[in-house]
């Protein structure tokens, strides 16, 4: 079978922008000095002379390689031959062989993605290949499962069964993923709406510490908004008044021709005498301190954008 080199029918520029008119591709067999065969068509018939030179528009033709080959290096140069770059055990990615009357595709997309892979994508709707990471369910054709129910599911719903045994199967987990497919219990795919992706806090690692909950594939933390807590909020102080009692007076006892430290002196039109005010006994006052604040939970969200996230079938 065939792989297709990606920068077939592209355009070389300098660094001006301008196309490099005449520029040589030179293929070796990967590790080797050895010149590496490529072709003009998907069949392998019709060989290309090596190197291949761009034409008038600074474009390379169609180039495909023979898989078997396994892997290619690469040297690109001026029509001078002065060196532009070069790469080295690239691998050569064939076709899908669909085992029927499909044709196969024009490169392997397990050769690029696998299994439970997952991408952003500036969209919403259905793609071929791929199901929407929203908490939805995919299972057999007869499964009735939300997302997605078809037999090409089968691969992402043994993956998920065995990574995350958190994630529910409809009529409960079986003994299997193979036992639960063949009684068609959907099983429900991760639920990544509203959420941010983080890694782990272990992976392999010792643990960073950075999210110390996040231990668990699928683990699900954060909120949207938080309202503080007392041991949440900065140590500070209030300012305030106390209560007002009003204008009022306080009672004395007198006696006369009495002297001691402990009384009072006063002069009045009579006679001097000494006198000590009644006790009003141990009392407290209240204050009111000045209030601040709503109370409202507060934005906790980072500055984000929406998009779909996607899982490989």
């Amino acid at each position: 079978m065939a792989g297709y080199w990606p920068s077939s029918a592209q355009q070389i520029n300098d660094l001006n922008g301008k196309p490099i008119v005449g520029a040589k591709a030179f293929f070796y067999l990967g590790g080797t000095t050895t010149p590496l065969e490529v072709y003009r068509d998907y069949g392998l018939t019709n060989p290309h002379t090596n190197p291949l030179t761009t034409d008038g528009y600074g474009r390379f033709p169609s180039v495909f390689f023979d898989e078997a080959d396994g892997f290619y290096d690469f040297r690109l140069t001026t029509d001078g031959g002065t060196l532009i770059y070069t790469a080295v055990q690239i691998p050569i990615v064939g076709p899908q062989d669909s085992g029927g009357d499909t044709p196969t595709a024009p490169v392997d997309p397990d050769g690029v993605l696998q299994t439970g892979d997952m991408k952003h994508r500036y969209g919403t709707g259905f793609i071929s290949g791929w199901v929407r990471a929203n908490g939805r369910t995919i299972g057999s054709a007869l499964s009735g499962a939300s997302e997605r129910s078809a037999a090409d599911c089968l691969a992402l719903y043994e993956h998920l069964w065995a990574a995350n045994p958190s994630l529910v199967v409809l009529g409960g987990r079986g003994a299997s993923a193979s036992a639960d497919w063949l009684a068609n219990k959907p099983i429900t795919l991760p639920d990544l709406r509203g959420r941010a992706l983080i890694g782990l806090d272990v992976m392999g690692n010792i643990a960073a510490n950075v999210t110390p909950d996040a231990v668990a594939l699928g683990w699900s933390g954060g909120e949207a908004t938080h309202k503080l807590t007392i041991d949440e909020m900065p140590a500070h102080t209030h300012t305030g008044t106390t209560s007002s009692d009003g204008a009022h007076t306080h009672s004395v006892n007198g006696t006369e021709d009495v002297n001691g430290s402990n009384n009072i002196g006063f002069r009045g039109n009579g006679t001097n005498r000494s006198q000590s005010t009644t006790s009003a006994g141990a009392h407290t006052h209240t204050i009111t301190t000045n209030t601040v604040g709503g109370g409202a939970n507060h934005n906790n969200l980072q500055p984000s954008t929406g998009v779909t996230i996607y899982i490989r079938l």
